[in-house]
C-alpha cells in the first residue's frame, strides 16, 4: 500500500512540474514581475530591507504611498528575497520556485483528499488539479506565487487542523495560517472552509468541544492580521478604483463574467486570456432581464449545495467550500479595480477537479480499463492545453501578443506591447500599437508617455514634453511620466520646476532610482554640490550596477 501511495504522489508531482517545466526558460520578467519584483529595489539590498518589507505595504514598497492598491504580503516578498539572495535577479529560479510549490500543493491535495474519498478518485482529482490549464497563470507568473502559497499554507493546515488537533497540531496549523494570511488577503476566510468540512465530513460543528479553541485560535490569528494591516496600511481595504460603478452591476456582471470566463475554460481548457479589462466584457444591465439569468443560475446551485451540507451530502461541500476563496476577489463582498484574473482560480477549481475525479472514480468501480481511459484522456487533454497556454508565458512579446488576441479592445494590453516592441527594436509596429492603445482609450496614461519616451528618443522635444505633461495631468502618480518631463523642462533651462517635479517623485517613492540620479545632477547644474552629493551616493548605493553608477560615485565624492 505505501509503495502504492509513493507512487501515486510521485504520479502527481510529476505532472504538476512536467506541464510548466518551459517556464524555466522564461525570457526576463513579464507584466508586474518586472516592476514587483525585477524593479523593486528593495529585494537588491538584501537582508537589510527585511524591516522595510514587514512595515509596508506589498505594492507601496514599489510605487510609493500613492500606491494605488493597499496590500500587505511581506511573506510573499520575503520569498522573492530569498531568491535574489541565493540566485539572484535570474528568472528561471524563481520559475522553479513556483513549480515546486504547485506540486507540493497537488501532493498535499492528494493527502487531503485519500482520507474523504477512494484512493482512485483521490489521485484522479489530484491529477486533474495538477495539470489543468486554468492555472497557467498561478504558476508561470511569479508574482501569481501568492496563490501558490496560500494554497501550501491552508492544505497543510487542513490535514493538521481536522477533528481533534492536538496543541502541537494547533500551534502548527495556526502558523499556517499565520503564513497564509502574510502571503495573500484570501486566506482569511480558511476558518470558515475548514467548519464546512468538519460538519461535512465530520458531524462536528465550530462551537463543539475540542473544534472551539481551534477556531478560536483562528479568529485570534485573523484578528491580529487585521490589526498589524491596519498599522502598516494607509487604506487597510482597498483594491483600487472601482472596476463597477454601483453593487448590483457588479453582481450581475460578475455572475455573467463567472460562468463564461471562469467556469467554461477551467472546466474545457479553452478560452483562456489574462486581460478582461473594459471593454471587453459589457456590463449587465438591471433593467434588461436577461442579465438576472446568470445570478439566478448562481444562486440556485449555490443553495442546493447550501441544501446539500446541511444534509452532509460531500458534493455540496465541494461546490461550496472551495468557493469560498473566490469571495475576496468576486466584487459581492470588497470593490475591485479589476473585473476578474484566472489566478483567482487556483483554489477555487480544487473543487471542479473533486467533481471530476469523482466521476472518474465511480467509472473504474463500474470499468476499471474505462475509467483510467477516460481519466488518461482528460488528463492528457488539460496537460496538452496548459503546455500550449505555457508558451504564451516565455517572453513579454509572446505573452501582451496573446492577451491582445483574446482582447483586442485592451489599452493597456496594446500599450504594453508598443513598449516592449519598440525595446526590441521593431519601432514602427510599436508606435502603431501604442497609438491604437490611445485610440481605444484616450484617458489611459501609459500610452502617452510611451509615446512622450519614443519622442525623447527621437529628439523631438516638444512632443516629448506634450505627451508627458498629458500622462502627468491624467495620472498624478504617474513617477516615469514625472522624470520624463522634468527632463523635458530641463532641456528648456527650466531647472526649478524640473527639480521641482523630481522632489515630488522622491517624496513617494525615495528609492526612485532615475529620479534620485536626475535630481543630482540637476542640484549640480544648480550650483548645490551639499545638496547632490548625497543623492546621487543614494543612487549609486541603490542601483550599484546601473551605467551611470561609477559617474554618480565620483560626483558624489567630497
Amino acid at each position: 500500500m505505501n509503495s502504492v501511495r509513493k507512487s501515486a504522489l510521485a504520479l502527481v508531482a510529476a505532472a504538476a512540474a512536467g506541464v510548466y517545466l518551459m517556464t524555466l526558460w522564461t525570457q526576463g520578467f513579464i507584466r508586474d514581475d518586472r516592476w514587483l519584483i525585477a524593479g523593486n529595489r528593495l529585494l537588491h539590498q538584501g537582508l537589510s530591507s527585511v524591516p522595510h518589507i514587514l512595515t509596508s505595504g506589498y505594492v507601496e514598497m514599489v510605487m510609493g504611498s500613492q500606491a494605488p492598491i493597499q496590500e500587505y504580503r511581506p511573506l510573499l516578498t520575503i520569498t522573492y528575497l530569498l531568491n535574489f539572495l541565493t540566485t539572484g535577479a535570474a528568472p528561471w529560479p524563481m520559475h522553479a520556485a513556483n513549480i515546486l510549490l504547485h506540486a507540493v500543493a497537488c501532493c498535499l491535495l492528494l493527502a487531503a483528499l485519500r482520507r474523504r474519498m477512494t484512493e482512485a478518485s483521490a489521485l484522479a482529482a489530484a491529477l486533474l488539479f495538477a495539470v489543468m490549464p486554468v492555472h497557467t497563470e498561478t504558476v508561470s507568473y511569479i508574482t501569481s506565487r501568492s496563490e501558490l502559497l496560500v494554497a501550501v499554507c491552508v492544505l497543510e493546515a487542513w490535514l493538521l487542523l481536522e477533528q481533534e488537533a492536538s496543541s502541537r497540531r494547533l500551534v502548527e496549523g495556526a502558523a499556517l495560517f499565520c503564513a497564509g494570511l502574510l502571503s495573500k488577503e484570501h486566506a482569511i476566510v480558511f476558518p470558515a472552509f475548514l467548519a464546512l468540512s468538519d460538519w461535512t465530513f465530520h458531524g462536528l460543528a465550530p462551537w463543539r468541544s475540542g473544534r472551539l479553541r481551534v477556531h478560536v485560535t483562528l479568529a485570534a490569528c485573523a484578528a491580529a492580521y487585521l490589526m498589524i494591516r491596519g498599522l502598516v496600511l494607509s487604506h487597510p481595504i482597498h483594491g483600487g478604483a472601482p472596476y463597477f460603478p454601483d453593487r448590483t452591476t457588479a453582481w450581475l456582471t460578475f455572475s455573467r463574467f463567472a460562468l463564461a470566463r471562469y467556469l467554461w475554460p477551467s472546466l474545457s481548457g479553452a478560452g483562456l486570456c489574462a486581460d478582461f479589462s473594459r471593454p471587453l466584457v459589457p456590463d449587465a444591465r438591471p433593467e434588461v432581464w436577461s442579465a438576472w439569468l446568470a445570478p439566478a443560475a448562481w444562486a440556485a446551485l449555490g443553495a442546493a449545495a447550501a441544501r446539500a451540507v446541511a444534509r452532509r451530502q460531500t458534493w455540496g461541500f465541494w461546490v461550496l467550500g472551495p468557493a469560498l476563496f473566490l469571495l475576496p476577489t468576486c466584487h459581492l463582498l470588497f470593490p475591485l479595480d479589476t473585473l476578474g484574473a484566472e489566478r483567482f482560480l487556483y483554489l477555487p477549481t480544487m473543487g471542479l477537479a473533486v467533481l471530476l475525479g469523482g466521476a472518474c472514480g465511480r467509472l473504474q468501480q463500474r470499468n476499471r480499463m474505462l475509467g483510467r481511459l477516460v481519466l488518461a484522456l482528460a488528463a492528457l487533454w488539460y496537460a496538452g492545453a496548459a503546455v500550449a497556454r505555457n508558451r504564451a508565458w516565455l517572453s513579454e512579446p509572446a505573452y501582451y501578443q496573446a492577451a491582445v488576441s483574446c482582447n483586442p479592445v485592451s489599452a493597456r494590453s496594446r500599450a504594453a506591447l508598443g513598449a516592449v516592441l519598440i525595446e526590441k527594436g521593431e519601432v514602427e509596429q510599436g508606435e502603431a500599437q501604442l497609438l491604437a492603445a490611445m485610440a481605444l482609450d484616450p484617458k489611459f496614461p501609459q500610452s502617452y508617455y510611451n509615446l512622450g519616451r519614443l519622442a525623447w528618443d527621437r529628439g523631438d522635444w516638444d512632443r516629448a514634453q506634450r505627451l508627458s505633461q498629458k500622462a502627468v495631468g491624467l495620472d498624478a502618480s504617474a513617477s516615469d511620466a514625472k522624470v520624463l518631463l522634468a527632463l523635458c523642462l530641463e532641456r528648456r533651462g527650466q531647472l526649478a520646476e524640473a527639480a521641482q517635479l523630481l522632489e515630488s517623485v522622491l517624496a513617494a517613492m525615495p528609492w526612485h532610482t532615475e529620479a534620485l540620479f536626475n535630481l543630482g545632477r540637476l542640484e549640480l547644474l544648480r550650483g548645490r554640490p551639499a545638496i547632490a552629493r548625497p543623492l546621487l551616493a543614494r543612487f549609486a548605493r541603490l542601483a550599484p550596477d546601473d551605467p551611470d553608477a561609477p559617474k554618480a560615485r565620483a560626483l558624489a565624492a567630497p
